[in-house]
């Protein structure tokens, strides 16, 4: 039983806010932090929750959702769900950790196929890494908030890199990519019970952090970069749910917006060619911003 089973649901991202999982019972909110453990956390929307393995489990015990559409999991993570689905709240810790409850059999559905071999060891179906092709990459940036637990680096108009021991193979980058250089390679490995829990649980924090970065992120006043997916859509909106603004705040803030805008333009004119009209104007701006 991992040791943080009991804690798994306290102090989550903002973007999970709207499970509203404190008013549910106990016996269900441990019912879904075993489900959510038996999940790779690759976070790969396969399920059709595209903002995680959390927002998954949660349907599957709330929504009675199918248990049987985690692509990467495959049959052992279904059956493993299928499992803890049948245990009374007595006896969840055991079935848990044996995957078997032979006095209360669940019904077995078949794993959503995945378009990759089952590897005949695992079970499972075989697991892919992305990588970039340096040589076509235009360093447009667009992979990198795509990615969910942060294993993508690189900088405008540069090369990118994906650190491979990071990338869990969940393929949103592959999307974005306006020149189609990423390629998604097979891995060969063979991972402990005890090994793919401890990753499992890693992942699962790297996928946090990266929500609670990206919330700072939004939140900030001076940050000018967009929203480009969809999970930094749902941060966007959740964030603004969970902040108590007046009318004027919010017309001063797309106020403030438009200025800085028209700032930066201004400022990347001049940086170019001197212009007295213009530098007036942008002091005009810079005036108005500040008074805001």
């Amino acid at each position: 039983m991992p040791s943080n089973i009991h804690t798994r649901l306290t102090n989550l991202p903002i973007l999970f806010d709207t499970l509203t999982l404190e008013t549910l019972p106990a016996d269900t909110q441990q019912q879904i932090a075993y489900v959510d453990s038996c999940l790779p956390q690759t976070q790969c929307g396969l399920c059709d929750h595209p903002d995680g393995c959390l927002p998954y489990a949660t349907a599957i015990v709330v929504n009675g959702e199918p248990h049987n559409k985690c692509v990467p999991g495959g049959q052992p993570v279904s059956d493993a769900i299928g499992h803890i689905l049948v245990a009374d709240h007595a006896t969840l810790d055991t079935v848990f950790s044996q995957s078997q409850d032979s006095s209360n059999e669940p019904k077995r559905l078949s794993a959503v196929p995945s378009k990759w071999p089952i590897d005949p060891t695992t079970e499972r179906p075989h697991e892919v890494r992305a990588i970039i092709r340096e040589d076509d990459c235009i360093g447009c940036t667009k992979c990198i908030p795509a990615c969910p637990v942060d294993a993508i680096v690189g900088t405008s108009k540069h090369m990118h890199t994906i650190f491979t021991d990071l990338c869990t193979g969940c393929e949103l980058c592959i999307a974005p990519c306006p020149v189609d250089c990423i390629d998604l390679v097979p891995i060969e490995r063979e991972l402990s019970a005890a090994e793919r829990t401890q990753e499992q649980n890693e992942l699962r924090q790297r996928y946090h952090t990266h929500l609670r970065r990206v919330t700072e992120q939004l939140a900030d006043s001076n940050n000018s970069r967009p929203v480009v997916s969809m999970v930094e859509a749902k941060l966007n909106n959740a964030s603004a749910q969970a902040i108590d603004i007046d009318e004027q705040q919010a017309k001063d803030t797309i106020a403030a917006a438009k200025l800085r805008t028209k700032i930066k333009k201004l400022e990347k004119q001049l940086s170019v060619r001197p212009n007295p009209k213009k530098s007036a104007e942008l002091a005009t701006l810079q005036e108005q911003l500040s008074q805001l």
